[in-house]
């Protein structure tokens, strides 16, 4: 190995990863350094990278990839390869490839150097609430090419848990906190159709002490849509509306629909119309992510005097498309909490409504007409997914 290049590419390779996420400053091993030309220099206590193995920690055990320093990487036959195509391990079914929103790949990453020695990495101790984990020395890591990766959940976080922590952590769209740096193995959670090119990273206690040519990473079109339901939130619990990605609106019976007459759940008198003025509608709001993943959407708080909520990594909101005046809108801040999330409206009576619940919104009727709504589904501060419009009616 040429260890002035080696060197500059994991610097290279390193710093980009970091830049990526801006949760971590990288150190280069002051212990060590680059030969003199270019030589490798003496033996310093730190390990070199001569072969990486990865192999699924499932029913095949499997031997899916190995990466060579000088020949690049080859599949568990030894054929050159560019691409790891099926790394889901998957009991009785063998070996299948990454679909969005399904299955994560679970893989050691076995390092070893170039006298052939395995480099030693284990868990030396895992925390039972936030599944953080102690390693040893050494530990296996990876990371994109490239900033743009949308296939599979990045970059990490830290678990809210503890703020201290490393950041092992990526919230998929569906809302899951997971791990994915696990000492002497790796996880890759499929998100989105497309590829990532990374690098597996020989990770010392604060750098990168070594890594890999880069190799792709492609994830499969989902074998189930995403898709939002809307259910009301009163005794007669309905389905007013399933939204799919790429087919659109359709009522609980799959017959497609463009709009929704009746959407208030009344005891006592079924689903009934909205009315100029009148009584609110409150409908839940369901997401389920590529591969039929319900997403994890709630209330973690709420303030008793302004009744803001503090929603999980998933909420469900709307916008109004057209006809505004319709519905109580613009949504705005508490004025008791003016700092505050944008999560409530002033009504034309003067009065200050919330309209956005986490897990469930809240169509106020203010004039007779029809309004077209788009439901969005927010992770974080930003939409994951969003449905089609549809009409809402209020009536006189």
């Amino acid at each position: 190995m040429h260890h002035d290049r080696r060197h500059a590419r994991s610097a290279f390779r390193t710093a980009s990863a970091f830049a990526l996420t801006g949760l971590f400053a990288l150190t280069a091993c002051d212990s060590d350094p680059v030969g003199v030309n270019g030589d490798d220099p003496p033996d310093n206590g730190h390990e070199d990278a001569g072969r990486v193995e990865i192999q699924t920690r499932g029913a095949a055990s499997a031997t899916i990839a190995v990466w060579s320093d000088g020949d690049g990487w080859t599949d568990g036959e030894g054929n050159a390869i560019t691409e790891i195509e099926a790394p889901v391990d998957v009991e009785g079914e063998g070996l299948q490839p990454l679909r969005a929103g399904g299955q994560n790949a679970s893989l050691s990453v076995v390092f070893f150097n170039p006298d052939g020695s395995e480099v030693e990495m284990s868990t030396l101790s895992r925390d039972d609430v936030t599944r953080e984990r102690e390693c040893t020395e050494y530990e296996a890591r990876y990371y994109p090419t490239t900033d743009d990766v949308t296939a599979i959940a990045w970059p990490n976080v830290r678990h809210p848990e503890s703020t201290n922590g490393p950041f092992h952590f990526a919230h998929q769209h569906d809302g899951n906190l997971v791990g994915i740096f696990h000492c002497d193995h790796i996880h890759f959670y499929p998100e989105a159709p497309g590829e990532v090119e990374l690098e597996f990273h020989l990770w010392h206690i604060d750098h990168s002490d070594d890594h890999t040519d880069p190799i792709t990473i492609r994830v499969h079109e989902a074998d189930e849509a995403a898709r939002i339901e809307l259910q009301t939130r009163g005794e007669a619990g309905a389905t007013l509306g399933v939204w799919t990605e790429g087919e659109g609106w359709a009522d609980a019976d799959g017959n497609p629909i463009t709009r929704i007459e009746a959407p208030r759940d009344v005891e006592g008198e079924g689903l009934q119309p909205l009315e100029a003025g009148g009584s609110n509608a409150s409908l839940t709001v369901e997401y389920f992510a590529h591969g039929g993943r319900e997403a994890d959407q709630g209330t973690i708080s709420r303030d008793d005097d302004t009744r803001e909520r503090v929603c999980t990594h998933v909420s469900a909101r709307y916008t109004v498309e057209a006809n505004e005046g319709v519905l109580a809108w613009p949504n705005m801040a508490h004025p008791d909490n003016p700092e505050g999330d944008a999560q409530f409206v002033e009504r034309e009576d003067g009065t200050v409504v919330g309209i956005f619940h986490c897990d469930h919104i809240h169509l106020y009727p203010e004039s007779a007409g029809e309004v077209d709504v788009r439901f969005l589904i927010h992770g974080g501060e930003q939409p994951i997914n969003q449905a089609d419009p549809i009409t809402f009616v209020v009536n006189e």
